[in-house]
């Protein structure tokens, strides 16, 4: 009747692709710990981006927003490592009417600048001033912690405590206890954020609401750690 017990044990588990297995009795658990805190970081992503039939004039464009730019980011506390831009993009945007005709929309030239701002107080001035200096796109806002490292450790370590839990509550109810550990897996973390679409990376919840012109909430950001165990199982 034990081994009935057990072999039904396994079967209510769920089956963690890649997870090797125990010939002996075992169980397997997943668990998840998250640390949630408040950003001290900003990665906001800008752009000029302008439009003009004669080539020259769109780059002159670009180049007087991305300057202007440049001119005021001290202001706000940004050095030079906080401060990235790509290459100038110029090239004739051409389409095609309804007889399939070549027709030219102008010359468009862009540029892109991402910000690394660690005053978050300062990012609806901030995002003012880049558009007054005339960076006329802002492309995404995302938040972070600096102390990303630490809490996705602690994280780590609550989804380990979580899984041990779960397993030892489920060898309990069959009668059995804990056994010592037989393999660990990492389940693959996502990251998704109001601002972004989602990666395999860090799982970051932002929450966050513009109330008044140039004035934001401040969002919260969860680090999310996934793992899987099998552990062994001991006969009473």
């Amino acid at each position: 009747m034990r081994t009935a017990l057990f072999s039904l044990l396994l079967l209510a588990m769920p089956c963690f692709a890649g997870t090797p297995l125990p010939d002996a009795p075992h169980v397997m658990a997943s668990g998840e710990g998250k640390m949630t805190v408040a950003p001290d970081l900003a990665t906001v992503s800008l752009q000029a981006s302008y439009r003009n039939t004669n080539a020259a004039a769109a780059k002159q464009a670009v180049d007087r927003g991305i300057a202007g730019l440049l001119k005021v980011a001290p202001e706000f506390g940004l050095g030079e490592k906080d401060v990235t831009a790509s290459d100038l993009s110029l090239a004739e945007d051409v389409g095609y009417d309804d007889h399939e005709r070549r027709v030219s929309r102008g010359f468009l030239a862009k540029r892109a600048v991402t910000l690394k701002l660690h005053r978050l107080d300062r990012l609806g001035a901030l995002l003012d001033a880049a558009v007054a200096a005339g960076v006329n796109e802002v492309d995404d806002v995302s938040f972070e912690s600096s102390r990303k490292d630490e809490l996705r450790l602690q994280a780590r370590a609550k989804a380990v405590a979580d899984a041990r839990e779960k397993a030892s509550g489920l060898a309990t109810a069959f009668g059995a206890t804990l056994g010592p550990i037989y393999s660990i897996n990492s389940l693959n973390s996502s990251y998704a954020s109001g601002y972004g679409s989602p990666t395999s990376l860090d799982r970051i919840e932002v929450t966050g609401t513009r109330i008044n012109t140039g004035r934001y909430l401040q969002p919260t950001v969860d680090y999310t750690e996934r793992v899987s165990a099998v552990f062994e199982l001991k006969r009473p």
